[in-house]
């Protein structure tokens, strides 16, 4: 259990362009923090406010095909499976497969 008005996790714009109105996000939520919808609350506050105000049309978000959690987040969020990028990234077991999600300002 965490305290109020404590630190759990973070989400922020990466790679952001705005001549192309696009940006790459990423987040994480520490694990005591967990199974709240921390991650989707903070991912579509940070999608609606960069759109609505930076005037962003695009959004994209890669996470690790092994990270099921990630997935569902990026999914109930609005970002949707646009395809795999083979062996993007490498973690500390090596390299790993990135699924790529994408949520436009058009999107619902």
């Amino acid at each position: 259990m965490v305290d109020a008005g404590e630190v759990v996790g973070q989400v922020s714009l990466r790679r952001l362009d705005f001549r192309d109105g696009t940006a790459e996000v990423s987040y994480w939520i520490l694990p005591e923090a967990r199974g709240r919808r921390i991650a989707r609350r903070a991912l579509s506050a940070l999608t609606t406010w960069s759109f609505e105000t930076l005037g962003l049309h695009r959004m994209e978000l890669n996470h690790s095909t092994d990270n099921m959690a990630s997935c569902r987040v990026a999914q109930a969020a609005g970002f949707a499976v646009e395809g795999i990028k083979r062996r993007e990234a490498l973690h500390a077991d090596g390299w790993h497969d990135m699924h790529m999600h994408a949520r436009l300002d058009t999107d619902g």
